[in-house]
């Protein structure tokens, strides 16, 4: 599932944050999706004036819907089902100082009882070029559409049943520093004690006797650094993380459990414009094991490059190249089959070598009645393709319809034919209010 898993890992992975509400400021403006810090279903009547004097500031936002999908996300071909999920998000500003809190209901049929309810919960202070914030937080790097080869700190909710795919983010408890100065560089650090992993599908391991696949915590700290540079025309970005990966492999064990491998990645991301209508962005990150990696893996390069066309009304289209290189462990691999090939598939390294073109076409998020994106991804080395739309139609105010849906095409045994059975669509009636004071 080597382009398989980039495109519904992140049918996504996208991040459509504000630089000064995230650490994540590099994310496409047209890119469809909840934002780090301020979800798609914030109404505008809840946002803060930043030019308000007073010094109390509070705002608040809750959302309920009702979903109907056709499946699950768990690979297993289930019936269609129908449920509902609320959202609550809450901010405070008083002078320097800034909270946020965000939370998410939804039952065991919508595939959101294996991760918190809690997504963010953290305090915030600014003092000059000097912001630091600690407490539960989802960091979105990376400045390519929907594949970011430099997004490793965002464990997802592979089981959850979202219309917008970013709203299956799962928030880290962890500590960030980032310091501004010449107005166009930045330096951000995070240390999160303990990085959770993304939750998986169970039917990965529950067809296999003795095989555990609970929920997973890192078993020590991971820590990061970013520096940014935002210049005319061109936003450039240098990254490296030491501690633990998000995605979960089967190790070596009497029984085999998942567990979080040791990594190091260093990655680079730009994007440029070139003239009024045309840009360019790419990314790059090579993973390295630390230590022995889990059976059947080994270290990977993973490279996206884009070429963008900005349209009237706020349409963006693009086209991408997506290329990776995982070079196999040369170690003796003593799990069975079926979990080696697991392994492969979660880490995308089903192919040693795999290349993909990704087409795409954006409208910029909340301007208009219509928002979302399209996107298709062609395997290059003859595995298949996939295609997604995730589409919200805003009624009035408070209410909107939003649409997801994707599909999957090729051999049952390669990278995108091995997610056949998540083929999906899913329609969910959102109402949202909003408060500020």
């Amino acid at each position: 599932m080597t382009l398989a898993c980039a495109c519904t890992q992140a049918l996504a992975q996208a991040n459509a944050s504000a630089a000064a509400a995230s650490d994540a400021p590099s994310q496409p403006q047209a890119q469809a999706g909840a934002a780090v810090d301020a979800p798609a279903d914030a109404s505008t009547a809840a946002e803060s004036d930043p030019s308000s004097d007073r010094d109390l500031r509070w705002s608040g936002t809750a959302s309920g819907a009702v979903l109907a999908a056709s499946g699950s996300r768990d690979l297993d071909d289930a019936d269609a089902r129908f449920s509902a999920a609320a959202r609550v998000r809450s901010e405070l500003r008083a002078g320097a100082w800034r909270g946020l809190l965000e939370a998410v209901a939804g039952n065991k049929r919508l595939g959101y009882d294996d991760a918190s309810p809690l997504r963010q919960a953290f305090a915030e202070y600014t003092a000059g070029p000097l912001q630091l914030r600690a407490g539960r937080q989802i960091v979105a790097w990376g400045r390519a559409d929907r594949l970011n080869p430099t997004d490793n700190l965002s464990p997802r909710n592979m089981r959850a049943l979202v219309s917008d795919i970013d709203e299956d983010r799962i928030g880290a408890d962890l500590i960030s520093a980032r310091l501004q100065w010449h107005d166009r560089w930045s330096l951000t650090a995070l240390h999160v004690p303990r990085l959770p992993a993304s939750v998986l599908p169970g039917s990965l391991w529950k067809p296999l006797p003795g095989v555990r696949g609970e929920r997973l915590r890192a078993a020590g700290a991971t820590g990061a650094l970013r520096l940014d540079y935002a210049g005319a025309g061109i936003d450039a970005s240098l990254s490296v993380i030491d501690g633990y990966s998000t995605l979960p492999a089967f190790a070596r064990a009497a029984l085999p459990r998942l567990s979080q491998a040791r990594v190091r990645v260093v990655g680079a991301d730009f994007s440029a414009s070139l003239g009024e209508r045309w840009g360019l962005r790419g990314e790059f990150a090579a993973t390295r094991f630390d230590g022995p990696p889990p059976p059947g893996l080994g270290d990977q390069r993973y490279a996206v490059l884009a070429l963008e066309r900005h349209f009237d009304g706020g349409w963006l289209g693009l086209a991408q190249y997506v290329r990776r290189r995982a070079e196999r462990s040369r170690e003796p691999a003593p799990l069975p089959a079926p979990l080696l090939r697991a392994n492969r598939a979660i880490w995308f390294q089903s192919q040693r070598d795999s290349e993909g073109l990704y087409l795409g076409l954006n409208r910029a998020p909340l301007e208009g009645d219509l928002s979302g994106d399209i996107g298709v991804l062609q395997s290059l080395d003859g595995h298949g393709r996939a295609w997604f739309a995730n589409l919200e139609y805003r009624l009035d105010d408070r209410w909107s319809l939003l649409a997801r849906l994707q599909h999957f095409d090729g051999p049952a045994d390669s990278d995108l034919g091995a997610l056949r059975k998540d083929r999906l669509g899913l329609l969910e009636l959102r109402r949202s209010w909003g408060w500020q004071r």
